[in-house]
């Protein structure tokens, strides 16, 4: 997103194409012109322009040099305070080295946004000093607090042929890893993915594990509307469901709109290890993880840890029978080790960089 200008301070917040990151930034824009500010959004991509005299630049990601040369360089050119909003944050532990943000520049000129006291742990432990980092909260999670920002559910039913009288069941879609080129895994290993055959293999088992999953949901609940919803940078339920005769009934490959709109109007989100599973929580929507031979106990991924996460098809095919309330309990301590804040608020402490 891009440049505000009020009070010889200007913030501008970068986005990527995907949903995930523009309505939370939408809301940054709207808390800004409260306060008297103005603002402009662009894409991370279209960043090459000089930014304002005493700007504050807001970036989703910042992985190292390399981003900064590509992307961020007339932002620092400019003289802008640099923020990353580290939309990454929790990750399996052979992500680490790459998703933490790396080299002289992160360390010594921008801050960086921990949504709870476990990314800034990892940070320190990185070698960011602590005065460079700013506790925040997610920003996503304050679309929850704001439900006019989002559809009604006959909305949506009317739009996309679902019945709203029958339990909507979501299921976030996230298998791209499993497509990966050799190429493409050769450029994240180089930036510091430890990338393995068996993490790449076990993405690929959980993917045909998902899709045993979602059509035995299918058949044995014809009264439940059951939503794949693609990941923002992927494609493959595209590929996996094409001519599924499934969709002529109750299952819907729908990818439109922020998810957000889709966990507020689920009876229940099944993910395999998405953190939308978290926004959930924070909806008060029921949630739980399918990771049939694990895979996040191996690799380190704390979603699987706060959820109730099941290995047996048939622990699936149980809670979506218990509907509407299938008596789910969670890991609080964890989650909020990770995501301090559900107040509403968390737009705000950003702001607060800026101000």
């Amino acid at each position: 997103m891009t440049a505000i200008d009020a009070h010889a301070v200007s913030a501008t917040l970068s986005w990527e194409h995907t949903h995930r990151e523009l309505l939370a930034a939408l809301i940054f824009q709207h808390e800004m012109e409260r306060k008297g500010l103005t603002s402009r959004l662009r894409q991370v991509n279209s960043a090459y322009d000089r930014l304002p005299p005493k700007s504050v630049y807001f970036t989703p990601y910042y992985y190292d040099d390399f981003d900064l040369g590509r992307f961020h360089y007339p932002a620092a050119a400019s003289g802008a305070w640099m923020v990353n909003l580290s939309y990454e944050q929790m990750h399996f532990r052979c992500g680490r080295s790459y998703l933490l943000p790396d080299g002289r520049f992160a360390r010594e000129q921008m801050l960086h946004c921990a949504w709870g006291e476990r990314y800034r742990e990892h940070l320190l432990a990185h070698g960011i000093p602590d005065e460079r980092i700013r506790l925040t909260g997610h920003p996503r999670f304050d679309i929850y607090s704001r439900p006019s920002l989002l559809f009604e559910r006959e909305a949506l039913a009317a739009q996309f042929g679902l019945d709203p009288q029958k339990p909507w069941l979501l299921v976030p879609y996230n298998f791209n890893l499993s497509y990966i080129s050799d190429r493409q895994r050769k450029g994240l290993e180089k930036r510091k993915y430890r990338l393995t055959d068996d993490f790449i293999q076990g993405v690929a088992d959980a993917r045909e594990s998902f899709t045993e999953m979602v059509r035995t949901l299918t058949d044995r609940f014809p009264d439940v509307e059951i939503i794949l919803r693609v990941h923002p940078a992927g494609y493959e339920s595209e590929t996996v469901y094409k001519n599924e005769p499934r969709l002529d009934r109750n299952l819907h490959l729908i990818s439109a709109f922020d998810i957000a709109n889709w966990i507020r109007a689920a009876a229940l989100v099944i993910v395999w290890n998405s953190t939308s599973s978290m926004e959930a929580l924070v909806a008060g929507v029921p949630a739980i993880s399918y990771d049939p031979h694990p895979f996040s106990a191996r690799f380190d991924y704390d979603v699987n840890r706060i959820l109730p996460t099941f290995s047996e098809l048939a622990d699936v095919v149980e809670v979506v029978a218990a509907l509407p309330d299938p008596a789910l309990t969670y890991d609080w301590a964890l989650f909020e080790s990770w995501y301090k804040y559900r107040d509403g608020k968390n737009v705000a402490r950003q702001i607060a960089i800026v101000e």
